[in-house]
């Protein structure tokens, strides 16, 4: 893992003690207005339902497929202003396309065919341009040295939506990456940020269990192909406010104390901001494993996840004066929040049998603790997520956050109910459901151990058969499933946030 010192700073910020704050009273329902609405999609069905906050009835549909392909996006992304949809699409025979459908009209109106099969394709929050006309992907083409396959690795492609064609691109090939020294293989260009001059992206590795940190690169659009290995757009949890030109993320700062995890992670303990004049500084540190951080508030606060040993989290927020503070308690195992106007939106977890819901958390004008509703919940077992919800303004006349050298480690509530890794219940020759969180797919391996290739992906919902395990290798436990997609090894459980996540439930 990569460790980044901060700069040093001479202000020290109080801090307000972190109270556990429950569920202040209860939610009610979402007759509160709003200046927001959000999209959420199911990937294993291609639904897409438009929620609001004022009591507007949810508009539903699912996403239409082009001839000849039968299995909706794993991921679909949508312009700023919601009115344009971009997916990702692999068609019968297993050919990949980038697709734009145009939600007003009901059509597609561009498509980038990546000529072949893809092995990833990267479509991401900010894949879209400031108006909507362009959009950047990236796509991992097939593994090194594959013969007959005469596309480059992978590249990042630019194509105007109205027009239907390619205007920027950018490949393992092109002069200017390899004279950067970029020689990356194996990965999906992911795009974190998108101006009308400049792409900023990270690269993935595909197959992976996931990283800390990934390398930025920032493609300059004026027609030299200039690369550069700079900025903060391959930060853990970066979150922009383009209006103000911020930025922040979490990372590790060695210099000062960090909080440990129950298993594998991340253990991040400082929250960095970047304004317009490109200042670096961090503005929060309690000690703690830090992750989740999010522009709030119409950018007037940043929430941010905190987590302690023994399975305790807590979502606080930071004002732009310093202070800070506790947000209501259902928030606690939540990890998908998105910044409104006014308050945040968010997705809860609602495990494997639970009615997933959107709720709605909004400052008054005269508390610091915001209200809670619910502006819209699904049917018990279902797994959506939340894909777009207007942007932020950034709030005109916004000062600064301020900057921290220190902070005292702040006491969190021990109340709260923890458990260890329960029993799995697993057995061969049993059935269990796939359960992931955060959008993701399980992977299933040729063999237990995450050195073994990955066979397929399963989405969350899929019943499989237990033929073999448990095994134990690579810190995980492994059983060999059977599913209609074949036969492989899949992990019974991660750490997720510090809490385990069983991914086979076993069905009765």
């Amino acid at each position: 893992m990569r460790r980044i010192t901060f700069w040093i700073v001479v202000i020290i910020l109080a801090v307000v003690p972190l109270a556990g704050l429950g569920e202040l009273g209860g939610a009610q329902p979402v007759q509160a207005g709003g200046s927001w609405s959000a999209w959420l999609y199911q990937y294993d069905t291609g639904r897409l339902v438009h929620v609001f906050p004022d009591g507007v009835a949810p508009v539903e549909m699912v996403l239409p497929l082009p001839p000849g392909t039968s299995m909706p996006p794993a991921g679909v992304t949508f312009s700023r202003d919601g009115s344009l949809l971009a997916a990702c699409l692999i068609d019968d025979a297993n050919n990949a396309s980038v697709r734009v459908y145009d939600l007003a009209l009901g059509a597609y109106i561009a498509g980038y065919p990546a000529g072949g099969p893809v092995e990833g394709c990267g479509l991401a929050r900010y894949s879209f341009g400031p108006d909507g006309n362009l959009l950047a992907f990236g796509l991992f083409n097939h593994w090194p040295n594959m013969s007959g396959d005469a596309r480059p690795a992978w590249e990042v492609t630019v194509i105007d939506v109205r027009a239907n064609t390619v205007v920027h691109r950018l490949t393992s090939d092109t002069p200017s990456v390899v004279a950067a020294g970029i020689t990356y293989d194996n990965v999906v260009p992911f795009i974190s940020a998108f101006d009308t001059s400049v792409i900023a992206f990270h690269p993935v590795y595909w197959a992976t269990e996931g990283a800390c940190e990934y390398d930025s690169i920032v493609w300059q659009l004026d027609g030299s192909n200039r690369v550069d290995r700079i900025g903060p757009y391959g930060k853990n949890d970066l979150d922009l406010l383009i209006p103000n030109g911020e930025a922040i993320w979490v990372e590790t700062n060695d210099a000062l104390p960090q909080g440990t995890l129950m298993g594998p992670g991340c253990t991040h303990n400082v929250v960095m901001y970047s304004n317009k004049a490109g200042d670096r500084f961090p503005i929060f540190h309690n000690g703690t494993v830090l992750y989740g951080s999010r522009f709030i508030d119409d950018g007037r606060k940043v929430a941010v996840k905190s987590y302690t040993e023994g399975g305790v989290n807590q979502w606080l927020y930071i004002d732009r004066d310093g202070s800070t503070g506790g947000l209501p308690g259902d928030l606690r195992d939540v990890w998908q929040l998105w910044g409104t106007m006014d308050g945040y939106v968010f997705l809860n977890d609602a495990g494997p049998t639970g009615a997933p819901q959107v709720s709605y958390h909004r400052f008054e004008v005269s508390s610091a603790i915001p209200q809670v509703y619910v502006a819209w919940t699904g049917a018990p077992g279902e797994y959506w997520r939340i894909v777009w919800v207007n942007p932020l303004s950034g709030g005109a006349g916004l000062p600064l956050f301020q900057p921290v050298v220190t902070m005292i480690p702040t006491p969190f509530p021990t109340s709260f109910p923890t458990a260890p890794p329960p029993s799995s219940g697993l057995a061969i020759g049993g059935q269990a459901r796939v359960f992931t969180t955060a959008g993701d797919l399980l992977r299933v391996r040729t063999g237990p151990g995450v050195a073994n290739p990955i066979a397929f992906q399963l989405a969350p919902g899929v019943t499989v058969r237990i033929a073999d395990g448990p095994r134990a290798a690579d810190g995980y436990t492994w059983w060999q499933i059977v599913s209609d997609r074949g036969t492989g090894w899949a992990v019974e459980g991660v750490m997720e946030n510090g809490v385990f996540l069983q991914t086979l439930i076993p069905v009765p």
